[in-house]
């Protein structure tokens, strides 16, 4: 369902373009980077910061 948004998104700007020169033109691909890079950052930003959180208590203890 995700997918589907996106390429849905991605094909509404495919091709476009303003009407004069340098007009909005953007790929499929440039799309799926735009909403795919932050949506996998905020899927997998609480496993690091539950990692990181580990890392720290472990240091803690080690050193007391």
């Amino acid at each position: 369902m995700i997918l589907a948004a996106i390429v849905a998104a991605g094909a509404a700007f495919t091709g476009h373009s303003g009407g004069g020169s340098g007009g909005l033109q953007i790929e499929l691909w440039q799309v799926i980077n735009l909403v795919g890079a932050p949506l996998l950052a905020v899927l997998f930003a609480q496993p690091v910061i539950d990692d990181l959180k580990a890392w720290f208590a472990s240091e803690r203890n080690r050193d007391a």
